[in-house]
């Protein structure tokens, strides 16, 4: 009984040690046309995990805008731990920030250069709007510029963000994954759809 005991010990450690994944691909729509695809992907080992969503964008209004967007965050025991955030427009950066958790809240880096300490809790953010319906929540944390975004239910499982300069982006769930979303990311205003595969 002993020996089965510890097999059953072990057999769960190991599968404790693997990861489960989890992967979306998202096209980018704007007015009609596909210019671009989003590609997330969360990888959950024990108590780690890892989300990343990579965004690659090419369009001409006036003139080509290329704009490619990575995000790269960490929970660890369902606590915020990091978040690194890119992005490029035309090949220069235009955003690079950083939050780190420290001994009291946040501390939130733009270009390597501390901004500011966060006290607020963060719960929830804008990446995993990509992976889980915000079910109950009123607030999200944006790791691209270290402030929190109001978010509310305006239907059944849709959900409207605004974050600090009055933006909107509205996102659509089924079975607690997003399927479409309006985002306006300031740069370009373009649409999310779940790709079928």
């Amino acid at each position: 009984m002993k020996s089965l005991y510890t097999l059953i010990t072990v057999l769960l450690l190991q599968l404790n040690c693997y990861a489960q994944t989890e992967k979306y691909t998202f096209s980018v729509i704007h007015r009609d046309d596909k210019i671009g695809e989003l590609s997330a992907l969360k990888e959950t080992k024990g108590d780690r995990t890892q989300y990343i969503t990579k965004t690659n964008i090419e369009t001409r209004i006036l003139a080509k805008i290329s704009v490619n967007y990575t995000f790269d965050v960490v929970f660890e025991e369902a606590q915020f731990q990091k978040s690194d955030v890119e992005i490029y427009l035309n090949g220069k950066e235009r955003t690079k920030t950083k939050t780190l958790k420290a001994n009291k809240g946040y501390n939130f880096y733009e270009s390597g250069d501390w901004e500011k300490n966060i006290n607020n809790p963060v719960s929830y953010c804008c990446v995993q709007l990509i992976f889980e319906e915000p079910i109950g929540k009123i607030t999200v944390y944006s790791e691209e510029t270290g402030v929190f975004h109001s978010l509310k239910k305006i239907g059944e499982h849709s959900y409207a963000k605004e974050n600090e300069k009055g933006r909107e982006s509205i996102f659509h769930y089924k079975n607690g994954i997003l399927y479409k979303a309006e985002i306006d990311a300031g740069i370009i205003e373009f649409d999310l759809q779940l790709q079928r595969s």
